[in-house]
């Protein structure tokens, strides 16, 4: 039982095996957005341009840009050694450089200043490679293409958050908070404890003369029969 369990697992390995080398066959360019969110300022676009050619190493990824997003939007973040950016044509820049080794995917980043207001995005990209080749994915899917042979990168974006969320907070501001205190800090708390402190210690202090006037007349009242009794 052994025997076949480890033939079993040889041929799955062999499987997976011819599978991850026949996967470039199916290799495209892939981009991601962080964050994926309709509106989000500086955003960070990463494209992926996956190498499909056996001969010739990718020198320039040129990428059109959805509505809402400008050439003069997008910064250089990184990209393969060497490799600049630049932004001739109108809705779009390219980044290029030497031709990277053969069989080896060419990816950079971008910062996007903001992006639009959408459900998705998409990223129309001209891949070239250093005999000439052009890799065009150019076709964004839709409902009566949903799976075009050369797709466009396309994201979906989660909705913006609503304004009246970020204005929620203002009900409890510190400046809202604050003039209802200001406006109740001032001697009118202060006054009544300190009046009715001042009361009690009046009060006891009447008491205490009171009651040390009484024990002087008495003395004195003491002193005086003494007194007579003697000159009697």
């Amino acid at each position: 039982m052994g025997r076949y369990g480890a033939l079993a697992a040889t041929v799955l390995v062999g499987a997976v095996a011819a599978v991850a080398v026949s996967s470039p066959a199916w290799a495209h360019t892939d981009v991601t957005v962080s964050p994926a969110r309709a509106g989000a300022s500086n955003a960070v676009v990463t494209v992926n341009a996956e190498a499909e050619s056996d001969s010739a190493g990718i020198t320039s990824v040129q990428v059109f840009l959805p509505d809402g997003i400008t050439a003069s939007d997008v910064t250089l973040i990184k990209g393969p050694k060497g490799w600049k950016l630049s932004s001739s044509a109108a809705g779009s820049y390219t980044v290029a450089g030497p031709a990277v080794p053969v069989g080896e995917d060419a990816e950079h980043q971008v910062r996007v200043r903001q992006l639009p207001d959408a459900p998705q995005v998409s990223f129309k990209i001209l891949q070239k490679y250093s005999d000439g080749r052009v890799d065009r994915w150019i076709e964004v899917p839709s409902s009566a293409n949903p799976e075009p042979a050369n797709p466009a990168p396309t994201v979906k974006l989660v909705a913006a958050a609503p304004a009246s969320a970020a204005a929620t907070p203002t009900a409890a501001s510190p400046s809202a908070a604050a003039a209802p205190s200001a406006a109740t800090d001032a001697p009118v708390t202060a006054l009544p404890a300190s009046s009715a402190e001042g009361d009690g210690n009046n009060g006891r202090l009447w008491i205490g003369v009171g009651a040390a006037v009484a024990v002087l007349a008495a003395v004195g009242a003491a002193l005086y029969a003494w007194q007579r009794r003697r000159r009697a």
